[in-house]
């Protein structure tokens, strides 16, 4: 009888981790045989029970309240796993498994991020292994739209590689919050050394956060490719501690706004009147627009963002304090930013 991979229908926040053996075989060893390999298939949580076509091939669905997993039980990941089901962002396969030690690719752990995050905004990528037809290839639209990746130096996103813990530890910077964290990070760990220096400060910032920590024999082990146990951990915990906001507008005169994710553009909107805005330990997910056209000026403390935008041609002040990342800043001539503090970098500042 001929088998038909089985796959599920994907509305809202669908994630395939479906692996093919002609294309993981060198990356992805002691997987399972080949004939269950093309029963493997993603299991999306949020529709009804009924079965449905696409493409022609059987699509299994499975109910929201429903995690029957045979080889969960007693792993230390369980919980989490569990609970990532219930919210949509990862699934079982339709043989009843997890596979929780099995590692991850990088355009896995991409698609993992935006649908938890959803992740709406796309750029364009001129990728050389990324093409239209691979099934990531949206996703990672995606992740390189909201700065979570980026390519390498020969740009390539080398999709298939499984992704690595400190590689993880640079992506997840991007979708956190930053400010008023204490601690020294991962730097007493025994191999502390070997993480390399783009990755350090981020390292730093998720293990003390707790989203990636030592092993118990105090390493870290930075070129370890990631699991999907550990995958799940890492993205159910930044859903379950960061306060994530999808949009966000600043509306009252000398209003302060802290402690927050914003999924896609934070706009200053003009009710803000001659006051001053301040930002504060945010991270923003797309562009902070200034519509604002008498706002005194807008304080920076703990902050990341796509871009900084002037709208309307209207002026503004941007006093930047410490820790301030910002990709593009597209100011009026009249315009100013006041660098206060340390750690701030602003790739391009563009006045028109």
């Amino acid at each position: 009888m001929t088998k038909f991979t089985k796959r599920i229908l994907i509305l809202g926040l669908a994630l395939a981790l479906n692996f093919n053996q002609s294309v993981y075989g060198d990356i992805l060893k002691d997987i399972i045989e080949a004939d269950n390999l093309k029963e493997d298939s993603i299991v999306i949580n949020n529709e009804t029970d009924s079965t449905k076509k696409l493409n022609n091939e059987e699509n299994i669905v499975f109910k929201s309240n429903e995690v029957f997993l045979s080889d969960i039980s007693g792993h230390w990941a369980e919980s989490r796993i569990k609970e990532a089901i219930k919210l949509g962002f990862v699934s079982g396969y339709t043989d009843g498994t997890f596979k929780p030690e099995r590692t991850i690719s990088r355009a896995e752990f991409a698609t993992l991020l935006n649908n938890a995050m959803k992740i709406e905004s796309t750029v364009s990528i001129n990728l050389f292994d990324v093409y239209s037809s691979d099934w990531y290839y949206n996703q990672i639209q995606k992740s390189v739209a909201v700065g979570f990746f980026s390519g390498y130096e020969d740009n390539t996103f080398r999709p298939n590689n499984p992704i690595t813990r400190q590689e993880v530890a640079k992506v997840i910077n991007g979708a956190i919050t930053a400010g008023n964290i204490d601690g020294d990070g991962a730097t007493n760990l025994r191999d502390y050394n070997s993480i390399q220096e783009w990755a350090k400060s981020s390292v730093n910032l998720a293990y003390n956060k707790n989203y990636i920590m030592g092993y118990p024999d105090k390493t870290y082990k930075p070129n370890r490719s990631l699991t999907r146990a550990e995958a799940v951990k890492i993205i159910y915990e930044i859903l379950d501690n960061e306060n994530i906001e999808h949009g966000f507008n600043i509306t009252d005169y000398d209003e302060s706004y802290s402690g927050a994710v914003v999924v896609g553009d934070l706009n200053i909107l003009n009710s803000v009147g001659k006051g001053n805005v301040y930002l504060t330990n945010v991270t923003v997910l797309g562009n902070i627009n200034v519509f604002a056209e008498n706002v005194n000026s807008i304080v920076l403390t703990d902050v990341k963002t796509r871009d900084i935008i002037a709208k309307n041609n209207n002026p503004v002040k941007i006093t930047c304090n410490d820790n301030i990342y910002i990709e593009n800043a597209k100011l009026t001539a009249n315009s100013s930013i006041e660098k206060n503090g340390s750690n701030i970098k602003i790739n391009n500042t563009i006045f028109q």
